[in-house]
């Protein structure tokens, strides 16, 4: 008498979604494999056709192996032990891992696990996905090491620009310690042959060259020392300036007052506004000031609208003396300057006093000093 085998209905049930299951899986383009989380080492109990294809195992060489003979030999397997943990504990998770064929080769795979659990909730078995991401990884690789490429020639480059402005800076400060040394000899020079000179005139002549030299020579030796030779310290060169025109007068003679902001103009305006700076202070200093007149003499240098705006004020002997005399040297010498600096130059009778008001066109980045 034959045995009778009894099948509850939900084993049956089981049985016939895992049918499907495998009926589907069977001709679908991704490899698939289905393995038994309830046993060690999870053997394999159903593969499809693309897995085969992309392996290169038959059917006899993968049924009841464990899952693992995928993995390249004598490679690290604390990232397998994970995945092979969340398959035994029913878990969905995703990674990949360099796996290998039967003839020895190896290719990057994505790895996804699906769990199946039955009616009551009991763990049946668990859906391996897989898919050959070696074109991936290898795209990644390029990405990265045409990143580090970049990066590389980026880094190199950077450094090659650093020299060459290093060595740039070197050479204008270079150019500009010569032109300042040639330009307080020059000075000296001029002075030194005023000394010489009998006529009262001719002296008075060449002690202004000589101031004028020095104004320039000022300016190249703040731009030199200031470590941003592609600008000149406005507010340092002023006041050094100012300062040393109002020492020539007797002690006490003359307030200076000072209210500059924190400005920079362009090497390439330091040479003429130095020079128009130090003819209208001087004329100031000079003769708005006379029998020994005391007073106050008053400088402020501040931003205008689209420019830059300079104002040289004092409490003289008034408009009619203080402005250079018509046909002057120094006032031609004014109005060059205030050309070829595109400014426009104004004087205001103040009664008493007079003010000096010079606005010329910089851009605001230009101005900027710190």
């Amino acid at each position: 008498m034959l045995a009778e085998t009894h099948v509850s209905p939900s084993q049956r049930t089981s049985d016939l979604a895992e049918a499907r299951f495998r009926a589907a899986f069977r001709s679908l383009p991704m490899p698939i494999l289905m393995v038994d989380p309830n046993r060690v080492r999870a053997p394999v109990i159903f593969a499809n056709e693309a897995f085969f294809d992309l392996t290169g195992y038959s059917p006899d060489e993968v049924l009841g192996q464990s899952w693992q003979f995928l993995q390249v030999p004598g490679a690290e397997m604390a990232s397998l032990d994970v995945v092979d943990a969340a398959l035994h504990r029913g878990e969905a998770f995703e990674t990949e891992f360099l796996s290998c064929r039967k003839d020895g080769s190896s290719f990057w795979s994505s790895l996804a696990l699906s769990p199946v659990h039955d009616e009551a909730g009991h763990l049946r078995s668990v859906t391996v996905l897989l898919n050959d991401v070696s074109a991936k990884k290898q795209v990644d690789r390029d990405l990265i090491e045409t990143k580090q490429f970049l990066e590389e020639q980026i880094e190199r480059r950077t450094q090659d620009l650093q020299t060459a402005l290093e060595q740039k800076t070197a050479l204008l400060h270079e150019v500009e310690h010569r032109a300042k040394n040639s330009l307080q000899m020059t000075a000296s020079l001029v002075l030194l042959k005023a000394r010489r000179l009998q006529n009262p005139e001719a002296r008075k002549v060449l002690h202004e060259t000589a101031e004028r030299v020095s104004a320039l020579s000022a300016a190249h030796r703040l731009l030199y020392t200031a470590g941003d030779v592609s600008r000149l310290n406005l507010k340092e060169f002023t006041a050094e300036l100012a300062g040393e025109l109002v020492m020539a007068l007797p002690d006490g003679q003359v307030d200076l007052n000072l209210n500059i902001q924190p400005l920079g103009v362009p090497a390439s305006k330091a040479a003429a506004l130095a020079l128009l700076l130090n003819e209208v202070i001087g004329n100031a200093v000079k003769h708005a000031f006379p029998n020994g007149r005391q007073g106050q003499l008053t400088i402020e240098i501040g931003r205008a609208e689209n420019g830059l705006k300079i104002a040289v004020e004092d409490d003289g002997v008034g408009l009619d003396h203080s402005p250079p005399p018509e046909g002057s040297f120094g006032k031609t010498l004014i109005t060059m300057l205030v050309h070829q600096l595109k400014g426009r130059l104004t004087w205001h009778d103040r009664k008493p006093g007079t003010r000096a008001e010079i606005v010329m066109p910089v851009d605001a980045e230009e101005t900027q000093f710190e």
